[in-house]
């Protein structure tokens, strides 16, 4: 309940300016110190103002021990605005081992405070506490790792220059966080906590590729297309071959775990999350495109048009506001249903909209991908006639389920398209070898 406002304040202290400093190239050390000066401001007046409004929100929930746990939890704000740039800095300079270094030392950190105040019994304060030390150790590190300083610097004219842009990203970042969290907004204030969780727990395994792949070559590109924004059929090249090797595991992933959602909520889940086998089934379908769409924004951003994207979003996200809206009065399901087939119908065009700036049509994008495509369909096929076999053993079902789909998806795309898998394979291989002379 918390996090959906608070997530949503963090996007206001970098205010879209990382993003314009990562895409302007001649930026220099009075544009970053600028920034930073300006993100600790932002950071400091937000934590004032969650502070003074924590009692509204409380009474907006009727959960009177949200004041305290938004007071704690709001210090994230000062402290992440302290290594902000420093962050961004190391996207511009495409240093992603090290960021990635630093994000995972937090992480495990912020885990071993969670599991042992879990373990004491301090209830949803673990989780709190969790957040705290994880962007705290976070900071340490980007600010001690990193080789940039700040100096005593600040030029309003700066932020003036970076605003066009910057605020354009920030405008489309708030209005697509809201079209992913009013969701979660309006179930929480209409159906309660307890469907809230189902719907949550279902959305957080459907995000997990965009989190995991789609969101890794999105940060990767980004910089990079930025420093080749001029050249469009480079791009193009590039795009394309990325969307394939994304598709090649995207598609299969969430198509599978749509066909296999009954095995998996109830071995790994167990009866009680029963409810959430339709959602997740839906979700997961939905996924799919995603996992493509959600590369719009490195098209939007490394290209200049953040103005563009914002327009888009405006549209785009009050269609999906009014199908949350109409659809949380039939339950959980009906809001994911209706998420799935609007959010379906209006990916058409928004993606459309996003590839003809690289010169691409949607009729392009199906070409490259339809080897991977056919694949996934077959595969989906093949599990589906599984549930005319009667196995009594659940997870001896949920393995041969997922057996027969590895192998049909990987036999018929190799039948279709065995270029992709030797390219595949080739990319693949040099990785495995590295790890073993380590």
């Amino acid at each position: 309940m918390v996090t959906v406002f608070t997530n949503f304040a963090v996007l206001f202290i970098d205010m879209g300016f990382g993003a314009a400093l990562v895409q302007k190239k001649e930026a220099g050390n009075d544009y970053f110190s600028t920034v930073f000066w300006f993100n600790m401001i932002v950071g400091a007046l937000l934590y004032l103002l969650f502070f003074l409004f924590a009692p509204l929100i409380s009474t907006f929930y009727n959960e009177p021990e949200l004041v305290l746990i938004i007071r704690v939890l709001c210090l994230t704000f000062i402290i992440t605005s302290f290594t902000a740039v420093q962050s961004n800095l190391l996207v511009k300079d495409l240093n992603f081992k090290r960021k990635v270094v630093f994000n995972w030392i937090a992480t495990l950190f912020g885990y071993g405070v969670a599991f042992y105040l879990t373990y004491f019994g301090y209830g949803v304060w673990a989780i709190v506490w969790m957040t705290l030390s994880t962007a705290f150790v976070n900071s340490i590190l980007y600010w001690f790792g990193a080789s940039w300083k700040p100096d005593f610097i600040f030029h309003w004219s700066k932020i003036k220059e970076l605003s066009s842009f910057g605020f354009n990203v920030l405008g489309d970042t708030t209005i697509n966080y809201w079209s992913r969290n009013y969701d979660n907004f309006i179930i929480g204030k209409v159906l309660g906590s307890s469907d809230l969780g189902i719907y949550a727990r279902a959305y957080s395994l459907m995000m997990l590729p965009l989190r995991n792949i789609t969101s890794v070559f999105s940060k990767v590109l980004f910089p990079a297309f930025s420093k080749i924004q001029n050249d469009i059929p480079l791009i193009r090249m590039q795009y394309l071959r990325i969307i394939q090797y994304i598709a090649l595991i995207t598609f299969p992933m969430m198509i599978g775990m749509s066909v296999v959602s009954r095995e998996f909520v109830l071995l790994f889940f167990g009866e009680k999350w029963s409810e959430m086998i339709p959602i997740l089934s839906m979700l997961s379908v939905l996924g799919a495109f995603q996992s493509l769409i959600s590369l719009n924004g490195l098209l939007y951003k490394s290209l200049g048009k953040a103005n563009l994207a914002f327009k888009v979003s405006i549209w785009v996200n009050l269609i999906l506001i009014i199908t949350f809206t109409v659809g949380v009065q039939y339950g959980i399901f009906g809001l994911t249903l209706g998420y799935l087939i609007v959010g379906s119908l209006i990916a058409i065009p928004v993606y459309s909209i996003a590839i003809s700036l690289i010169g691409l049509s949607l009729l392009d994008v199906v070409k490259k991908l339809k080897s991977v495509i056919f694949a996934v369909i077959v595969m989906a096929a093949a599990i589906y006639c599984l549930h005319f076999i009667t196995i009594e053993s659940l997870l001896l079902l949920f393995i041969v389920k997922v057996s027969i789909g590895v192998i049909v998806y990987f036999s018929a795309l190799f039948a279709v398209d065995k270029k992709l898998i030797y390219e595949t394979g080739a990319m693949i291989t040099p990785l495995f070898k590295k790890k073993n002379r380590l």
